[in-house]
């Protein structure tokens, strides 16, 4: 009898450890899934930051254009923020003038149109987001003609 309840206690003990090894499975999987939630999160919330940023680029375009620039290269860096950039609430934008096209996406053809270039840069430092617009004004009227995410290594 006593040969009967070493066994039973020993079967209890390993179904008790298989029980807790599977607790702590479905913990660390519950943990991990909460950290992707929240990294998904941060990144939808920094890509808004960016696009806000980029409106508030584009309503500057229309109030105060800036002059012609020579070697208009994109900015570099845009994830650290290295050169001039303007604050606003949600982020940082960039604001060039390319000149003068004929041949601009989406206008008509042999219409002269300025081009220029908003770079704008998520406030959330976490999960960064760089959107990057070309835009053409022609006529007093102001259009998006292409649009790009910059990833970090752009």
């Amino acid at each position: 009898m006593s040969r009967q309840r070493g066994v039973v206690l020993l079967l209890a003990l390993v179904l008790s450890m298989l029980l807790g090894l599977l607790a702590a499975s479905a913990l660390r999987d519950a943990l991990l899934e909460t950290r992707m939630t929240g990294s998904l999160s941060d990144g939808l919330l920094a890509l808004e930051e960016a696009e806000a940023a980029l409106t508030a680029g584009a309503r500057e375009l229309e109030q105060a254009p800036p002059e012609s620039c020579k070697a208009c290269l994109p900015p570099t860096r845009p994830h650290d923020l290295v050169g001039p950039w303007q604050r606003t609430t949600t982020g940082y934008f960039h604001l060039q003038n390319l000149g003068i096209s004929e041949r601009a996406a989406h206008m008509p053809e042999g219409q002269p149109a300025t081009l220029f270039r908003i770079t704008a840069v998520s406030k959330q430092a976490q999960a960064r987001h760089v959107l990057e617009a070309v835009y053409a004004v022609a006529d007093g009227t102001t259009r998006r003609i292409s649009w790009r995410q910059r990833l970090r290594g752009d």
